[in-house]
């Protein structure tokens, strides 16, 4: 799924939004085509893995990103060079936030259903507050500690829930488990990346640490590109390469920053909890991948322990 980090003004400080019927802002409504872009994407790179290793495609499709996200900055920003001090904070946030957190994200999503990985993976606020709390730079309230909880005991309803052909064995638990280790190591990037922000925009952030986070996947993902006969795959595989390269990562990054910039953080980060449920119900359409009761009320004890978390405090989030 690049992520989002952003340091903008809030709500209170955006210009009035014209509103529709429905009472819903041309921004809520693009944050709304970002959340389905986001859904949909766990349940393209699952379908993907059935025919392509997950590491080989995962290069592809980040290189793709990663080129077209630095060619909305060259046009959006132009081209500045980042001061000598900066390069070593920019190689070790790359590193984390796209090497670290790309190969057990697509590892755990090979391993357990796709609407699971959605739902560990919007536990990055989560984290990200108790990052933010083990390092002394945020006091955590009561109405955090509240959401953490919730969160973590709807996780292990959701693991428990899984349906017994994914039931909790080795592979499965490992799946979970690698999973969350993604969502921690974004939360890191998230918390540490706030020193860059002060100097460079995000969307500069996230464009070069991209390109480094990249080039730190392929050393790691050239025997299985090596494996992969990329001539006899089929136009579908092709088109969700180029998919899940171009729209989560770029399109969908730059409608969030615009969000952010519009009616908030804390606003548009709660948009972020819709995506667990586009991809369950999306993977028991497309993917035949039942959706069990207590699965059910486990993502729902889940995205209640999101919301507290991120209505208390505004974490900016990841994209898968």
């Amino acid at each position: 799924m690049g992520r989002i980090k952003t340091k903008s003004p809030t709500a209170a400080g955006a210009p009035a939004l014209k509103r529709d019927r429905a009472g819903l802002t041309p921004v809520d409504v693009a944050l709304l085509l970002v959340v389905l872009i986001w859904g949909t994407n766990f349940v393209v790179m699952k379908w993907v893995f059935l025919a392509v290793e997950p590491l080989a495609f995962n290069a592809v499709r980040m290189t793709l990103g990663a080129l077209v996200l630095l060619g909305v900055l060259l046009v959006r920003e132009g081209w500045r060079p980042v001061p000598h001090p900066d390069w070593p904070k920019l190689v070790a946030l790359g590193l984390l936030g796209n090497t670290l957190y790309q190969i057990p994200f697509v590892t755990g999503l090979q391993l357990i259903p796709p609407g699971n990985s959605a739902l560990l993976i919007a536990t990055i606020p989560v984290w990200t507050a108790l990052l933010a709390r083990a390092l002394g730079w945020e006091r955590v309230p009561g109405r955090v500690w509240l959401g953490i909880g919730l969160s973590f005991v709807g996780v292990g309803l959701v693991t428990l829930g899984t349906p017994a052909a994914l039931g909790l064995d080795r592979a499965s638990l490992g799946g979970h488990a690698l999973t969350l280790a993604a969502a921690a190591c974004w939360a890191g990037y998230t918390v540490l990346s706030k020193d860059l922000l002060k100097r460079h925009s995000p969307l500069r952030v996230s464009a070069l640490g991209l390109l480094i986070g990249v080039a730190g996947l392929w050393p790691f993902s050239i025997p299985s590109v090596a494996r992969t006969p990329w001539p006899e795959l089929s136009g579908g595989v092709w088109a969700a390469a180029f998919y899940s390269g171009v729209f989560p990562i770029a399109v969908a990054y730059v409608i969030w920053a615009q969000g952010v910039q519009r009616v908030g953080a804390a606003r548009t980060a709660i948009y972020n909890n819709l995506v667990p449920v586009v991809t369950f119900l999306l993977a028991y359409v497309a993917l035949d991948q039942p959706i069990t009761p207590l699965q059910g009320l486990g993502g729902a004890v889940t995205l209640a322990g999101v919301y507290f978390t991120t209505a208390a405090r505004a974490t900016p989030t990841n994209t898968p």
